[in-house]
C-alpha cells in the first residue's frame, strides 16, 4: 500500500548525538566550577601534529623492468577519489603496491598470452566500447551543465505538483470484507479502541504502532486508499470498508495539514540527474538521426516440438509380447 516510506535515524547517530551532548554538559559543568589554583608547572597540551609533507618518485615503482609512472599512479588515485583517500605517505604506499600487483597480473596475462585468447579479445573490445561510450557521454554532461536556471524551473514545476494536503492516518488491514466489517461495528461502539484493535487485528507492520502511518501525501499511497483518505473528517474512521490489492482496510484519520514541499537544496541532486538524462536521451536521439542505420531483421523460426522418449512398455505388454514369442 505504502509506495514510500522514510527511514529512522540509526542508533549509531542517536549515540554520538548522546554522546556529544554529555561533552558539552560536561564543558559547561566545568566552567561553572570554581578554577583550581594554577600549578607551579602547568604542561600545555601537546599541539596536534601537522601531517608530513611528502613527495611521490617518478616512476612509482619498477617491475621486472618495466616502470610503473606517477602519471598512472595520479589516474590510480583519481579513479578512487571519493572512495579513498591518498592524502598521506602510507595511502600512498599502499596504492603503489596496488598498482605493483596489477602489474605483476598483466605481466603474467603476457606470459600466458592472453590477448591471443578470442575470448578475452572479444571482452576486451567490450570493455573498450563501454569506455569510450562512457568518456563521450561524461564530456558531454560536462561541457552542458544544467544551468541554475533550468533547475529552478524543474524545482517550481514539481513544487507546483506538490500543493495540496498531507495526512495522517491510522488503519487496520485485514484479508476479508468481514473482518473489516466486524472491526467497523466495534467501533461504532467505541472508536477510542481503534489503536487497541490495529494492535491485535491488523496484519500490516504499522500494528505494533496502533496501525500509524505518519504524515503523508495522497500520491505515496495507492489510489483506493489515497481517495479513501481524502473524503475522511478529522477524527473520524471509515464506516464502509476500503479494499486495496493487499486487502481490506478500516481507516481513522487523524489529522490534516497543508503539504510542505522540499526545499530547492533538497531537490537539486535529484532535478539534476534528471536534467542530465533528458541531456543523455536529447544526445542519443541527435547521434542516431544524423546517422544511417540499418537493422537487420531477427529471423525467428518455430521451434520444433522434441521427439517424446520411447515410453517404456507396460509390464501386461511385455508380458503378452513374451506369450507370442
Amino acid at each position: 500500500m505504502l509506495k514510500n516510506r522514510k527511514l529512522t535515524l540509526p542508533l549509531l547517530a542517536l549515540s554520538s548525538t548522546l554522546l556529544l551532548s554529555g561533552l558539552a554538559l560536561a564543558a559547561e559543568e566545568k566552567k561553572a566550577e570554581p578554577a583550581p589554583a594554577p600549578a607551579a608547572a602547568t604542561k600545555a597540551p601537546a599541539a596536534t601534529p601537522a601531517p608530513a609533507a611528502f613527495t611521490v618518485p617518478d616512476p612509482v615503482a619498477v617491475v621486472n623492468g618495466t616502470a610503473i609512472t606517477k602519471a598512472a599512479f595520479d589516474q590510480y588515485a583519481k579513479q578512487l577519489r571519493g572512495r579513498a583517500k591518498v592524502d598521506s605517505a602510507e595511502a600512498s604506499k599502499s596504492l603503489v603496491d596496488q598498482l605493483v600487483m596489477e602489474e605483476l597480473l598483466v605481466q603474467e596475462a603476457s606470459k600466458q598470452k592472453l590477448a591471443d585468447d578470442p575470448q578475452v579479445k572479444q571482452q576486451l573490445e567490450m570493455a573498450q566500447r563501454n569506455l569510450l561510450a562512457g568518456i563521450v557521454v561524461r564530456r558531454m554532461l560536462s561541457a552542458n551543465a544544467p544551468s541554475e536556471e533550468a533547475i529552478k524551473k524543474e524545482y517550481d514545476t514539481a513544487v507546483a505538483a506538490m500543493k495540496g494536503k498531507e495526512y495522517k492516518a491510522s488503519h487496520i488491514l485485514v484479508d476479508s470484507e468481514d473482518k473489516a466489517k466486524e472491526i467497523i461495528a466495534e467501533l461504532k461502539k467505541d472508536s477510542s479502541k481503534f489503536a487497541e484493535l490495529a494492535k491485535a487485528k491488523s496484519s500490516d507492520s504499522s500494528a505494533d504502532k496502533g496501525g500509524d502511518l505518519g504524515w503523508f501525501t495522497p500520491s505515496m499511497m495507492v489510489p483506493p486508499f489515497a481517495e479513501a483518505v481524502a473524503k475522511l473528517e478529522k477524527g473520524k474512521f471509515s464506516e464502509q470498508p476500503v479494499q486495496t490489492p493487499v486487502g481490506w482496510h478500516v481507516i481513522l484519520l487523524d489529522d490534516i495539514r497543508d503539504a510542505t514541499p522540499p526545499s530547492l537544496d533538497e531537490l537539486k541532486p535529484q532535478i539534476t540527474q534528471m536534467l542530465q538524462s533528458k541531456m543523455v536521451s536529447d544526445y542519443l536521439e541527435k547521434l542516431k538521426s544524423g546517422a544511417k542505420i540499418e537493422v537487420k531483421e531477427i529471423q525467428v523460426s518455430e521451434a520444433k516440438p522434441a521427439a517424446a522418449p520411447e515410453a517404456a512398455k507396460a509390464p501386461e505388454a511385455a508380458k503378452e509380447e513374451k506369450k507370442q514369442d
